[in-house]
């Protein structure tokens, strides 16, 4: 089943690292028959390393540059699409402006810091700022809030239900008449 949806010509999905981003961003590019451009993804393939090998290798700034760089050619794309984000593009001024068009619907998939914790073993490409990554998460939450909820035109809690779940819901935020 495909939804139609012409006001909107991107939804980016945003969220802490182990979101779900990845996942959810497949079913929803699925319903809607769209595109998906997956930072992570993009970026293994265009610079030949895990966004992790290019943080050790370039550092994290440049790690970080490459993420915002990614959001916003696939935001100046002109087909329609799902972006599935880095978590750093929320702290750029310039990736936010660009979340907060109009033709952008911004989705933040929330998880307690504690299940990201969990689901963070799973995900070498991931880089590390911290061995403890409970501790790590919840002082990026705390930092990332904010912007979080200031371009967010949507939020779901994405630890609550699988990602075809968590897309149907966002997919059906997507298709209501009033955003």
């Amino acid at each position: 089943m495909m939804l139609a949806v012409t006001e909107i010509q991107h939804v980016a999905l945003l969220g802490l690292m182990g979101a779900g981003k990845t996942s959810v961003g497949s079913e929803l590019a699925g319903l809607l028959g769209w595109a998906l451009s997956d930072s992570d993804q993009v970026i293994e393939q265009t610079q030949g390393a895990t966004v992790r090998e290019l943080g050790e290798r370039l550092g994290v700034d440049a790690m970080h540059e490459l993420e915002a760089g990614h959001l916003l050619a696939a935001l100046a794309a002109p087909e329609p699409s799902v972006i599935c984000a880095a978590a750093s593009v929320i702290d750029e001024p310039r990736c936010r402006e660009a979340l907060e068009r109009p033709e952008v619907f911004s989705v933040w998939l929330e998880v307690d810091p504690g299940r990201l914790a969990a689901r963070f073993a799973s995900g070498p490409h991931r880089p590390v700022f911290d061995p403890d990554a409970e501790r790590m998460f919840r002082q990026q939450l705390s930092r990332r809030a904010r912007w979080f909820k200031e371009v967010a035109d949507y939020r779901v809690r994405s630890d609550r239900s699988d990602a075809a779940r968590t897309a149907a819901l966002v997919a059906g935020a997507l298709a209501a008449p009033a955003r």
